[in-house]
């Protein structure tokens, strides 16, 4: 496991420099997401990826552990004008109904989870019978690997506590330097 990302650097999570670099809509498109699905953005920060999201679904729900961010989400969604629901957890105890959700994203996030296992298990229960769950995660070096970054993870490791927790691996996308593993319910 991967310390948590300072809340302090923040502002390097959602800026004009990051949105070029790696603008959010290209990862969305390979997501499949439709006008009617309910979103998970698990690991929200300030919203990078959620914001995007909500102009897309029906439903956007910013999950993070940090207050902090989840206000950052909330102020980017009021500017730019879309309805984000915000829920403050570390993924051990979601307070959302069981089957609910289409899509849960973390992008970054994984390699932060505590617990793997319980928060598996709770995605399993929150997630409908057609759901999926994506897992971003830097698999390979780049240019730019000096220059910090997450951590860069077996994609093998992923894929095997998925399947430990009991999904079901649906793909595997290529993704620059991320590998998105699609894990969906049995």
């Amino acid at each position: 496991m991967h310390k948590r990302y300072p809340e302090w650097l923040a502002f390097t999570l959602n800026n004009r420099i990051r949105r070029y670099l790696e603008p959010p809509d290209r990862l969305i498109s390979k997501l499949g997401l439709g006008a009617t699905d309910v979103v998970v953005d698990f690991g929200c920060g300030a919203g990078f990826y959620t914001i995007p999201i909500a102009k897309v679904v029906a439903k956007t729900i910013a999950v993070d552990v940090s207050l902090r961010m989840l206000e950052k989400t909330a102020s980017n969604a009021k500017k730019n004008q879309v309805t984000v629901e915000a829920l403050m957890t570390d993924g051990k105890e979601v307070r959302l109904g069981d089957g609910t959700i289409d899509l849960i994203l973390l992008t970054h996030v994984f390699h932060e989870v505590a617990d793997r296992p319980k928060v598996l298990s709770e995605f399993l229960r929150i997630m409908k019978r057609s759901g999926r769950l994506a897992i971003v995660e830097r698999t390979r070096g780049g240019p730019f690997a000096w220059a910090g970054g997450p951590p860069i993870i077996d994609q093998t490791e992923v894929t095997q506590e998925l399947e430990g927790a009991g999904f079901t691996l649906a793909q595997v996308v290529s993704y620059g330097n991320d590998s998105i593993v699609i894990g969906k319910k049995p």
